[in-house]
């Protein structure tokens, strides 16, 4: 026998008509009668769809994990597709389940977080002057740039202000 994992998504009218642990129930009847043994059961209970499905917008949704035969899985399939009441369903072999991931650490909240250290005033300047010294002249036969334009523009061309 192998493990599956089986995912029903269920009418809401069978949990309002039968109570509470109806959809429940008929899950574990319908399982049991076909030959499997149900082994666990979380019922998420009501929960939006992602999309509407006749109409509805909300569903009973139940995660289940059964064990049963591969030959008892196409009989759990087909009474599955013949009820009503059933929008979903999803029979996949733990086994090939992936791994769920490893939790995280919880993060820190800024009311936990320690406050950081007020900045410091810099120290006030040496006087430094307005501008730097004029570079002294190059002995090239080129003349120097005076104006950013002039020194991008290519050699021979004049910039136009």
């Amino acid at each position: 026998m192998r493990e599956y994992e089986l995912t029903v998504v269920y009418d809401l009218a069978l949990q309002e008509a039968g109570g509470p642990d109806a959809s429940v129930e008929r899950l574990k009847q319908t399982v049991e009668s076909r030959g499997a043994r149900v082994l666990k059961i979380d019922h998420w209970g009501r929960r939006r769809m992602a999309y509407p499905i006749r109409h509805a917008l909300d569903a009973d949704y139940i995660v289940s994990r059964i064990e049963a035969e591969p030959s008892d899985v196409s009989a759990i399939e087909a009474a599955l597709r013949i009820d009503e009441r059933v929008y979903r369903h999803l029979i996949v072999r733990a086994d090939e389940l992936p791994t769920p991931p490893q939790p995280r650490e919880p993060r820190e909240t800024r009311s936990e977080a320690p406050a950081p250290a007020p900045a410091a005033e810099p120290a006030p300047a040496a006087e430094t002057p307005a501008e730097p010294p004029a570079a002294e002249a190059s002995t090239d036969d080129a003349p120097a740039a005076e104006t950013p334009a002039e020194a991008d523009a290519p050699a021979g061309e004049a910039a136009q202000p």
